[in-house]
């Protein structure tokens, strides 16, 4: 919400000059103008969400790490979109996994219940809430997101990814330890 503001008010004074003529200064008159001003303010924008959902995923996970066995750090992935249908084997050739590591899904909220934990692995609340805003980036932002992870032990590579508008393939890595 502060990005779209400071968005709004950054186009605003160009948007009002462009769109009443000179340079008028004064204060619009009605409020449809106001609001017509602000629209298109809005719509002259770059959501951040639609042109670089990969550079919100690195501010998001920056400093991050999955705390378990280990603490592992996560790391943004971007693949191209698949021609077909995306499954577990078509992820797994994706990340260049072969074919013989067994892989397995699982809903986002499960994989990252402990990491949003206020009282969680991280040991802060501000380390939880920062999980926390990642999974509703990933939940909201990206369509059907899933954790895919691949082998079976102790070394187990776990992908979060999601599609993006343009059915791009985004999200991040980590790994576990789990013995």
């Amino acid at each position: 919400m502060r990005e779209l503001a400071a968005a709004i008010a950054a186009h605003v004074p160009a948007a009002e000059a462009s769109e009443v003529g000179e340079a008028h200064t004064s204060p619009l008159e009605s409020k449809a103008e106001r609001e017509t001003v602000a629209s298109n303010a809005i719509a002259a924008a770059p959501t951040p969400a639609a042109a670089a959902p990969t550079d919100q995923l690195r501010q998001l996970t920056q400093g991050l790490h999955y705390v378990g066995e280990t603490e592992a750090p996560l790391e943004v992935v971007h693949y191209p979109a698949p021609p077909q249908e995306l499954t577990p084997e078509v992820v797994r050739e994706l990340v260049g996994e072969p074919a013989d590591t067994p892989v397995q899904t699982q809903e986002l909220t499960q994989f990252l219940r402990q990491q949003t934990a206020d009282n969680g692995p991280q040991g802060s609340v501000q380390a939880a809430n920062r999980f926390k805003a990642l999974q509703m980036f990933l939940k909201q932002e990206l369509d059907d997101t899933q954790v895919y992870r691949f082998g079976d032990g102790p070394r187990i590579m776990v992908y979060a990814l999601g599609k993006t508008a343009d059915g791009q393939l985004t999200g991040f890595k980590t790994y576990l330890s789990e013995t």
